[in-house]
C-alpha cells in the first residue's frame, strides 16, 4: 500500500511538476515587473522631491536636522528622531566615500552638503519604495495583479502632488511606508514583524499611533455585545493588538523622558491663524488632491476587504486631529492614508466594472 501511494505521488509530481514550475516562473516574472515599476516611479519621485523641496532650502534643512540631532529642536520636532539620526550616521559614511570625500565640510559638521543630500535622498527613496511595493502587494492580494499595478501608479501620482509648502519633513514618507507595510503585515498575520514596525513608527512620528489603532480595529469581532466582549478580549489577535498599543504608549513616554523637554514654537492659535490666512489655498489643494474622488472612496470603503474597512475606522480621528493641530495646506498628511484610500478607490472601480459585466451578460 505504501509503495502504491508513493508511486501515485510520483506520477502526480511528474504530471503537475512542469505546470507548477511554469506558474511559479510566471508569478516571479509578474512580481519582477511590479518591482521594476515601483523602482522606476521611486527614482522619479526622489529626484523631483530633491529639485522642488530639498535643493531650494538646503541650509534650513541642515539647520533643523542639526537641532534635532543635537537635542535643541523645539517640542514639535525633537521626538521624531529616527530619520535624522539615521541620516546623520549615513552622511558621515558617505563623506568617507569617494563620492563626497573631496567636498568641503559644512560648518560645525563632519560631512559635506553632498553627503547630507545623498543621505536623505537614499532614505527618501527607500521609504517611497517600501510604500509603493507594500501598496502594490496589498492590492495584488485583494484585487489582482492589474489593479495592483494601477494602484502603484495612482499612489505615486498622489505622493508627487504633495511636494509643496514645506522644507523639512523627512518622516512623512516613512510614515506612509510604515503604515502600508504595517497593513501588509496585518494581512499576512506577521504580528511580531508588525511590532517591530510599530516601534520604528514611534521613533519616526507620533501619529504612528493610528497604525496601532487600525490594528486593534482589524482584530475585533464583527459585533461586540456585553455578553461576548470578555471572550473577544481573550482572542490572541486582540490581546496582541492591545499589547502593542500599550507598548507604544509606554514607549512614547519613555522617548519623551530620554530626549527631554523643550518649549514648543507651534501652538493651537498658530494653526488657527495660519489656516484662516490660507483657507482658500488649502481648500483648493485638498480638493485637487482628493476632493472629487471622495464619493468614490466613501463608496469603496464598504466594498473593500475587511482589512481596509476596519483600518478606515481610524480616519475620522486622524483627520480630526489634523484639523485641530495641522496646517491644512500641508497636504503631505495624505501620504499616511494612501494605503487605505487607494484600495478603497480601487474597490469602488472594481465594483462598477463587475456590475457592468453583469449587465452586459444579461443583455447578451
Amino acid at each position: 500500500m505504501v509503495g502504491d501511494w508513493r508511486s501515485k505521488m510520483k506520477i502526480l509530481a511528474q504530471a503537475f511538476g512542469p505546470l507548477l514550475h511554469r506558474c511559479s516562473h510566471f508569478l516571479a516574472w509578474r512580481r519582477l515587473i511590479l518591482c521594476c515599476v515601483a523602482i522606476w516611479l521611486t527614482g522619479m519621485l526622489t529626484f523631483d522631491y530633491y529639485v522642488r523641496i530639498e535643493a531650494p532650502s538646503i541650509e534650513k534643512r541642515i539647520s533643523l536636522h542639526s537641532d534635532i540631532v543635537n537635542g535643541s529642536a523645539p517640542y514639535q520636532f525633537r521626538y521624531r528622531v529616527l530619520i535624522p539620526y539615521v541620516a546623520e550616521a549615513l552622511a558621515r559614511l558617505i563623506q568617507d566615500s569617494p563620492v563626497a570625500h573631496s567636498r568641503p565640510m559644512v560648518q560645525s559638521h563632519s560631512y559635506s552638503k553632498r553627503a547630507f543630500v545623498l543621505a536623505y535622498c537614499f532614505l527618501n527613496s527607500i521609504a517611497l519604495l517600501i510604500l509603493l511595493l507594500s501598496v502594490g502587494e496589498l492590492l495584488w492580494r485583494m484585487f489582482g495583479y492589474d489593479l495592483a499595478l494601477f494602484g502603484i501608479v495612482v499612489s505615486a501620482f498622489l505622493v508627487n502632488f504633495t511636494f509643496r509648502d514645506h522644507y523639512f519633513q523627512p518622516w512623512s514618507f516613512w510614515e506612509g511606508a510604515f503604515f502600508a507595510l504595517g497593513l501588509l503585515l496585518i494581512h499576512r498575520k506577521s504580528y511580531w514583524l508588525f511590532s517591530g514596525v510599530s516601534v520604528l513608527g514611534l521613533l519616526n512620528r507620533e501619529t504612528s499611533v493610528f497604525l496601532l489603532v487600525a490594528f486593534l480595529f482589524c482584530t475585533l469581532p464583527q459585533t461586540i455585545t456585553k455578553d461576548n466582549w470578555i471572550e473577544a478580549l481573550n482572542k490572541r489577535d486582540v490581546r496582541f493588538a492591545v499589547g502593542n498599543l500599550i507598548v507604544w504608549v509606554l514607549g512614547f513616554f519613555i522617548l519623551h523622558r530620554v530626549v527631554g523637554y523643550r518649549p514648543s514654537t507651534f501652538f493651537f492659535d498658530t494653526a488657527v491663524n495660519g489656516n484662516r490666512a490660507n483657507l482658500k489655498y488649502a481648500l483648493v489643494l485638498n480638493f485637487l488632491l482628493f476632493g472629487s474622488l471622495w464619493p468614490l472612496v466613501l463608496k469603496g470603503i464598504p466594498l473593500s476587504p475587511l482589512l481596509i474597512r476596519r483600518s478606515a475606522m481610524m480616519l475620522p480621528a486622524y483627520f480630526g486631529l489634523l484639523l485641530v493641530i495641522g496646517y491644512w495646506w500641508e497636504i503631505r498628511y495624505w501620504i499616511t492614508v494612501i494605503p487605505i484610500v487607494v484600495p478603497a478607490l480601487i474597490a469602488a472601480m472594481a465594483s462598477a466594472s463587475s456590475q457592468k459585466r453583469h449587465v452586459n451578460s444579461h443583455d447578451g
